[in-house]
């Protein structure tokens, strides 16, 4: 239980950090249908990128 207590902020952070690359795809979408999915498809490698660069360095 204290484990799940002490990563409740990363998730939250997270989870807030997913809402908002949401919020920017769909508001391309609105703009733009085409742009929402180019939008949406770079924020996702984007963050690939940055949660694989994470747990890599976590394995070092």
């Amino acid at each position: 239980m204290s484990a799940a207590l002490r990563r409740a902020p990363h998730v939250a952070f997270d989870m807030v950090g997913f809402a908002g690359a949401g919020a920017i795809a769909y508001g391309a979408w609105l703009i733009y249908v085409p742009a929402g999915f180019l939008v949406g498809g770079t924020l996702a490698m984007a963050i690939s990128i940055l949660v694989g660069r994470k747990l890599g360095a976590a394995a070092k």
